[in-house]
């Protein structure tokens, strides 16, 4: 499992207190006025430094900052991709399940894009 898990402002807080429910180490972006006032590749660079996998619905912007980041041989911690198709937002129970199943069933996310199935 990874050191902890920081979850976009586009990822509703619940999710954030489900997965500390269920063992996990996790943190929400929404309402947390310092984390809501980073853009996106300075939220991912957070949450590298922090050693936490980054959590969110946001594909396109996300996909391309691990691009950015591959192509700078800059590092992050990981990246879980949620499609709102797959998973609604709204569906919190849903959506914590999901992730706690993913974030025990790998040992490593460095560097990783892995999209929520």
């Amino acid at each position: 499992m990874p050191g902890g898990i920081l979850l976009d402002a586009d990822v509703p807080p619940a999710v954030a207190a489900a997965l500390r429910q269920l063992g996990h180490d996790a943190v929400a972006a929404s309402g947390n006025p310092a984390l809501e006032a980073l853009n996106d590749t300075e939220l991912l660079r957070e949450a590298a430094r922090q050693g936490r996998v980054h959590v969110t619905f946001n594909i396109v912007d996300f996909s391309e900052a691990a691009r950015s980041f591959a192509h700078e041989q800059e590092s992050h911690a990981g990246i879980i991709l949620i499609h709102s198709r797959s998973y609604p937002r709204a569906n919190v129970g849903a959506v914590a399940r999901a992730l706690d199943t993913l974030l025990r069933s790998r040992q490593g996310f460095t560097n990783t894009v892995l999209y929520l199935q």
